[in-house]
């Protein structure tokens, strides 16, 4: 009974070892590629000229006013206090008020030296 068992699986071990040899190169293999399509066309040689742009707006002519005549000496002398009352409101406020804190400020900013440091003396004191 051994003898037919053993020759029974040798057999069979036998039937699939052939089977699996034949087989194998049929599964093994890729598919054939799809069979091609023509090959796209090229490309024009001549592109069509690109439409023409729009035209430009009509040109808008505007008179321009010629500018004032300068004013007389006597019209100069009566603006003259409210031009100086202006500019001392102007700067005034500015020099006064604000110029001080800016400076206050960037001296608490930059310390003593102002934010640049003091380079050594490397002519040892020797002046040329």
């Amino acid at each position: 009974m051994t003898r037919s068992r053993t020759s029974i699986a040798l057999g069979l071990l036998l039937v699939y070892a052939a089977t699996a040899t034949v087989a194998a190169p049929l599964y093994a293999q890729e598919p054939p590629p799809p069979p091609r399509s023509a090959p796209p066309p090229p490309p024009p040689s001549y592109y069509p000229p690109p439409p023409p742009p729009y035209p430009p707006p009509p040109a808008v002519w505007v008179p321009v006013a010629p500018p004032p005549p300068p004013l007389s000496p006597a019209m100069r002398a009566i603006y003259a206090p409210f031009y100086v009352a202006g500019l001392t409101l102007r700067y005034g406020f500015y020099y006064l008020l604000i110029a001080p804190f800016e400076v206050f400020g960037r001296a608490l900013t930059y310390g003593v030296n102002g934010g640049v440091d003091q380079e050594p003396d490397h002519n040892n004191g020797e002046h040329r």
